[in-house]
């Protein structure tokens, strides 16, 4: 079955969805329906963007069909691992691979780089169990005097 490809472009925001949504409701009158969207135009996604591919991709499902996004832009890109859904939807790296529905073509939800990647620094060790000097955690030089006393 063929799909139909719709490219979005510029920004998928809370004031562009409501233009948007008409559009793709009336593409998925038909049974079965494959919608491709085009994503690589797309520079801002927010929540409510997010919140309409979702949408869009269950009620596809519900009439037996399905969503594909081709060429993720950076700004689709990263809600495909955060947004609740959106791993659901199928993503490829190219309009002709979403279309074919190539499997060679699928990528995954990009990868947030983990913190624990570097190793913290070894715990310096003092030979008494506590430090000589006091640690200073202003940075500030401090006097030699002490504490600065109210002046008489």
């Amino acid at each position: 079955m063929s799909a139909v490809v719709l490219a979005l472009h510029g920004l998928l925001v809370e004031g562009t969805v409501a233009t948007i949504e008409p559009v793709l409701a009336g593409l998925l009158v038909a049974d079965e329906p494959r919608l491709v969207l085009d994503v690589s135009q797309v520079t801002v996604c927010d929540t409510t963007g997010a919140g309409l591919l979702v949408s869009v991709a269950g009620a596809a499902r519900d009439r037996g069909g399905e969503l594909r996004l081709a060429a993720p832009s950076p700004a689709i890109r990263s809600w495909l691992g955060v947004a609740a859904g959106m791993s659901g939807i199928a993503a490829f790296a190219t309009v002709e691979g979403a279309m074919e529905a190539d499997p060679r073509d699928l990528i995954g939800p990009v990868a947030t780089p983990a913190a624990e990647c570097v190793e913290p620094p070894p715990a310096r060790t003092f030979p008494h169990g506590r430090p000589r000097w006091r640690v200073n955690p202003s940075g500030r030089a401090r006097s030699r005097r002490g504490p600065a006393s109210p002046r008489r």
